[in-house]
């Protein structure tokens, strides 16, 4: 038979053998993990330890399959999140939680539990170190975008990187690509949304975008900080009422002007308190939007001292749940303000006043080049709180010291001694064969029952809590970190919900689970250890299941909820309103009926003053006698213990002045992370130590001019003893689940731990 023939016949054999091919087979065709850089040789925006978006695009999916990310975490053990597909769409979106390191974000497509399609290995992924600050753009790519740069000779040169590589900047201007769930936001620092540039605005107003804006508010209530920029389409502001301070007058929205004279304040630094420029049109001038305020807000421009001479409000700001909105009048992302002078200093002011003052410098002492690829660079405040809850009264650290003279003692045993005692004692070398191996078994055994001696049989579990209750919305929200010691190879199911009475009973939180750890981590483990993120509808990670915990080791995990107040009976309610004829004013009385038995160090901030309340109780009506306050800065920089916090930062330099390391069982003293950089003292310069916990800073709300709320901050006591107690009883303000996924009843926590919870009210003021 000819060559061609056989080889035709041999193919034909190939493929029978094989079976037919599969019209269905799913195929992976590309994949980009984070936020769209705003410049197009950029790559995209992730940031190490928060949520990203992953974007995929695939074919052949039938009803049923499921898109899978694979990725590790701190620890090295991989993370699996998986969501079901939508065969109709080719564009698809999920979320991942990158790491540092080298190891590959693996996405294919799973049926039936099988995946059914060629791996996509995404290589080489740099994600941003948590320092890094995120501006992102919704609705056009920012043009112009510039901040002040140094003019020294031995400073940075006037051109490239923005605040020496700290400060990035990302684009969305489609709305495809816009996050369907608010995790997608969380390496953004601060989103501008534009208006004037295409029609994503138009489009997120729209019914189509209704999931997409609902992602986007429910990240700003949960601490997300956002410019809303109109001129031109200020008409449309009205769609946005829920989360504007100002929308625009129905009667005349906008207004044309040549010329737009702009003030604003000055960096602390600067030799002049406010900055001015004026916005010069040509031809035909540009459209001005005629704000006024909806709901009790800031004024911003003009500033207070140049109010009474113009009432045109130009930017206001306010708060939405937990987080801060500024609404701009005029567009950020068309001319004439695109070539405006000053343009670089009003930058800068926008992420001063909208986003975080201190943090928004960017550099924090720590330039780096956008072309490097991950550092350890890390927030001391983020460090200190993980070495906390990672920490475990009666687990005692063996040194590496002991570990080294340890190890030279075995070495010893195990070549002279043993050499010697055969050679020249017993004179028979060949019982080597027996006295090697007992040797090895009994260091092991002693090893074993001395670290079973140290470390202990119980399971021990650390919380650290926040809960934020915001009565004028009817919502809490609740921030933990949970660190867990397990005493044997084990797995675990993580998950946390709403304690009772804090929330509407039936009520889960929608939570968020997350990993927790240092960015030197990351690698893929040589074992196959894995775990699931678990999604539901409308949920992404709403719990971690099979999380492996060798013995006598340790994970630290973090979770995030918001759920609606029990209307009938909410945790905390505001009886205050401002006296007739005084709007500076606040006096009343506010309920609270907090389940936690008792809240010490109360106090009470009001426009900018501290006005400390003492002791607060279950069911009680507390009368505020808002005299004789402190101001506020003043009162955090003597009563935060910032440096206390900054000192369990493990190899932190501690000068003469510094504070001893904490004792074993000490509490972790937040007030230095709920108001960050209004607890920075001047002579600690303008570097924040906060960047992975920014969310939590509330400093922009004592000022003086809020005068529309009363912040009452206080803590209960750290409380040690059974863990089922503490995870489950009135000392924490959420239930911890471990061994067991969320519904139904929850098994009790054995073993042992220590609890620790911060509460914060915002107190409406009528």
């Amino acid at each position: 038979m000819p060559a061609a023939p056989r080889l035709l016949l041999a193919a034909a054999l190939l493929a029978a053998l094989a079976g037919p091919a599969r019209a269905d087979q799913p195929t992976v065709a590309a994949v980009r993990v984070g936020l769209p850089a705003a410049a197009d040789d950029a790559p995209p925006v992730a940031k190490f330890a928060t949520w990203a978006p992953v974007f995929v695009e695939l074919t052949g999916a039938a009803a049923g399959d499921e898109l899978v990310v694979e990725s590790p975490d701190a620890d090295g053990v991989t993370a699996a999140l998986s969501v079901p597909i939508d065969p109709a769409a080719r564009r698809h979106l999920t979320y991942v939680r990158p790491a540092a390191g080298a190891a590959d974000t693996v996405v294919f497509v799973r049926r039936s539990g099988v995946a059914v399609s060629a791996p996509f290995r995404v290589t080489g992924l740099r994600p941003r170190d948590p320092l890094t600050y995120v501006v992102l753009g919704l609705g056009s790519r920012l043009p112009g975008f510039d901040l002040p740069r140094p003019t020294a000779d031995d400073e940075a040169p006037p051109t490239g990187p923005l605040r020496g590589g700290r400060v990035d900047v990302a684009a969305i201007t489609e709305l495809a690509l816009l996050p369907d769930h608010w995790v997608g936001y969380d390496a953004a620092d601060l989103v501008v949304l534009t208006t004037a540039t295409g029609d994503l605005f138009e489009q997120l107003l729209s019914p189509a975008g209704e999931r997409k804006r609902a992602a986007l508010l429910e990240w700003v209530r949960r601490g997300g900080r956002i410019v809303v920029s109109a001129g031109e389409k200020a008409r449309l502001l009205a769609g946005l009422r829920e989360l504007l301070p100002a929308v625009a007058k129905a009667a005349e929205p906008t207004r044309n002007t040549n010329r737009l004279a702009l003030y604003w304040s000055a960096r602390e630094s600067s030799q002049t308190s406010t900055m001015a420029g004026n916005l010069n049109a040509r031809g035909a001038g540009f459209p001005v939007a005629n704000l006024e305020l909806t709901r009790p807000g800031r004024v911003l421009i003009p500033p207070p001292a140049r109010q009474a001479d113009d009432k045109d409000i130009i930017a206001a700001q306010g708060g939405f749940g937990l987080g801060r909105v500024t609404l701009i009048g005029f567009d950020l992302d068309r001319a004439p303000y695109t070539e405006f002078a000053s343009r670089a200093e009003f930058w800068d002011w926008v992420l001063r006043e909208a986003g975080a003052a201190r943090a928004s410098v960017g550099s924090e002492g720590k330039p780096r080049p956008p072309s490097t690829g991950p550092t350890d660079d890390e927030d001391e405040l983020g460090v200190a709180l993980r070495t906390h809850v990672d920490t475990f009264d009666g687990v005692p650290v063996v040194s590496f010291g002991w570990v080294a003279v340890l190890i030279v003692f075995y070495l010893l045993l195990v070549g002279p001694v043993e050499f010697y005692l055969l050679r020249r004692v017993i004179g028979r070398a060949e019982l080597t064969w027996v006295t090697f191996p007992a040797i090895v078994l009994t260091v092991c055994v002693l090893a074993y029952l001395t670290a079973d001696a140290i470390k202990g049989r119980e399971l021990r579990v650390n919380a650290v809590e926040v809960i934020d209750v915001v009565p004028e919305s009817g919502r809490v929200y609740g921030t933990g970190w949970y660190g867990v010691f397990s005493p044997r190879i084990d797995t675990y199911s993580v998950a946390v919900s709403p304690a009772e009475k804090w929330a509407a009973p039936g009520t889960d939180g929608d939570p968020v689970l997350s990993w927790v750890g240092g960015p030197r981590g990351g690698r893929a483990s040589l074992l196959r250890r894995r775990y699931e993120v678990r999604t539901g509808p409308g949920e992404i990670a709403e719990s971690l299941a099979g999380v492996p915990i060798p013995v006598w080791s340790s994970r630290a995990f973090a979770g995030n909820w918001s759920a609606p107040l029990d209307a009938p009976a909410p945790v905390a309610e505001s009886r205050l309103e401002h006296p007739p004829g005084d709007p500076s004013k606040a006096v009343g009385t506010f309920v609270t009926r907090m389940p936690l038995p008792e809240l010490m160090d109360a106090v009470a901030f009001y426009a900018g003053q501290a006005f400390p309340l003492g002791t607060l109780v279950p069911d009680q009506e507390v009368r505020l006698v808002l005299d004789r306050g402190q101001p506020a800065t003043q009162y955090l920089q003597e009563r935060a213990t910032l440096p206390e916090i900054l000192a369990r930062v493990p190899g932190a330099d501690r000068g003469a002045k510094a504070p001893p390391p904490p004792a074993p069982g000490q509490a972790l003293p937040l007030w230095g992370v709920l108001f960050h950089e209004a607890a920075l003292r001047n002579d600690e310069g303008v570097i924040p130590r906060n960047a992975s916990l920014r969310r939590l800073d509330q400093s922009w709300r004592l000022s003086a001019e809020n005068r529309h709320e009363v912040i009452v901050v206080a803590r209960a006591p750290l409380i040690a003893g059974p863990g089922a107690d503490l995870t489950g009883g009135p000392w924490s303000a959420a239930r911890l689940w471990l061994k067991a996924p969320p519904g139904g009843t929850r098994p009790a926590v054995p073993g042992v731990g220590r609890t620790e919870t911060y509460v914060r009210l915002y107190l409406p003021v009528k």
